[in-house]
């Protein structure tokens, strides 16, 4: 059994949200005693707010201020960020006050392709927070779960199941992992509130919902819901290209990752499914056309 029983959360826009009711239902059955949602001080946040009704409370921070998010830190055990790929410029200090207000655990902002081998490119910022957890000496825990179709498989990426079509990087064959917020939230609640630390520590979780290639999601999609997909598909030199033009593509981005295999969250052998046996995530096309 876990020893972390509070916990905090930046960032409750996304996969946030679900992180943070699995851990209410925890709270609910004494496992958690204690559930924060940071929120800037100037903001209204709705979900926050239905969170707060559920059991959590809120604690009104500025990021940019070390004296705020110590003193929000108190008592916590683990951080938990989730924020988007444009706020991860508040990890830094966050990581920091985190150690500085004793925070034994830190799960930095990943929830989608691999990091840690990171040179360049916009998952460097990523890389750099699991830098400054280790200069820190603050243990960290880094979820890959590849992306989430119910965020990526949409108009932003590329991907118009309602008007039929989609543009795809490479031949549209690469193997994808993909998990559900929903399925993210579950999981990691799990073996937060589940495993002891010192399994937790430094640690790397490799997690998928499935393993799929955007050629079969199509293929799926049509066969169940009868409506035809037109696929464009951009070579490397294409996306090249358009990142060249625009450094900060990040559907352009993730889409040059996915054409090159950068999709998958590790080998099948390194996949850590297993230490929640009864998880059960969905498959994309559940996830697409329920």
């Amino acid at each position: 059994m876990s020893s972390f029983k509070t916990f905090a959360i930046a960032g409750v826009g996304n996969v946030g949200v679900h992180i943070a009711e699995e851990l209410l239902k925890k709270q609910q059955a004494g496992v958690v005693t204690d559930l924060v949602i940071l929120s800037r001080s100037s903001s209204k946040n709705e979900s926050a707010e239905k969170l707060v009704s559920q059991g959590a409370r809120i604690a009104s921070v500025d990021y940019t201020s070390e004296a705020s998010l110590i003193s929000a830190l108190q008592g916590i055990d683990v951080v938990i960020s989730t924020v988007s790929h444009h706020q991860l410029d508040i990890q830094p200090l966050l990581t920091f006050a985190a150690k500085e207000a004793g925070v034994r655990l830190f799960v930095p902002s990943e929830f989608g392709n691999p990091s840690d081998d990171a040179e360049g490119g916009l998952l460097m910022a990523k890389k750099q927070v699991q830098l400054k957890l280790k200069e820190l000496d603050l243990p960290y825990l880094l979820a890959f779960t590849g992306p989430s179709p119910g965020f990526v498989l949409s108009p932003e990426f590329h991907v118009d199941f309602e008007n039929g079509k989609a543009t795809v990087g490479g031949d549209g064959n690469a193997l994808i992992s993909f998990t559900s917020m929903p399925d993210m939230g579950s999981f990691l609640a799990y073996v937060l509130t589940t495993l002891p630390p010192d399994q937790l520590n430094w640690r790397i979780l490799r997690i998928e919902g499935e393993r799929i290639s955007f050629s079969e999601i199509f293929r799926q999609y049509t066969a169940k819901t009868g409506k035809k997909i037109v696929v464009t598909y951009q070579t490397l030199n294409e996306l090249e290209a358009v990142l060249e033009a625009n450094p900060h593509d990040f559907p352009s981005y993730i889409h040059w990752t996915w054409a090159q295999g950068g999709g998958v969250v590790g080998k099948p052998e390194e996949l850590t499914n297993g230490l929640y046996p009864d998880w059960n995530p969905k498959k994309v096309i559940d996830v697409i056309a329920p």
